[in-house]
């Protein structure tokens, strides 16, 4: 059986390497990669047979898999991890309709009866998820 034509190698390399676009896994896009490189040797170095042209793209996708997956998901695993806690643990807040509103949130009060504080300013002493720790300025 007669080989297939650079162009359809071609092809298949780049709809697979398109193809991991849409699933992101690492794993397609090497033999993308391969089906690229088998379509340039078949360029310039006809080979004889179809079974050959897939035969050396499935084994140089397996060598560029193994080589370059573990690195390659690496660097894009190795991204800042962004903590969920952006509000600051010390400062200034307001305490309206029973509650402590500091830096645009309100935050239930635990460690102080505030009923008598309403529309005073108050020192935050510690925020934690929902919870607010105060003392009077």
């Amino acid at each position: 059986m007669n080989g297939l034509s650079p162009l359809i190698l071609l092809s298949i390399g780049l709809v697979l390497i398109f193809l991991e676009i849409g699933l992101a896994s690492f794993f397609v896009i090497w033999f993308g990669v391969a089906f690229v490189v088998v379509a340039i040797i078949e360029y310039f170095y006809p080979l004889s047979s179809i079974w050959w042209q897939l035969l050396l793209a499935g084994s140089l996708g397996v060598v560029l898999f193994a080589l370059f997956y573990r690195p390659l998901k690496k660097f894009i695993d190795n991204n800042d991890e962004i903590k969920g806690d952006f509000i600051k643990q010390h400062g200034k807040g307001e305490i309206k309709n029973q509650m402590l509103s500091y830096q645009g949130s309100y935050f239930k009060v635990v460690n102080k009866d505030i009923t008598t504080l309403e529309g005073k300013q108050v020192k935050v002493t510690k925020v934690e998820k929902n919870n607010a720790w105060i003392s009077e300025i």
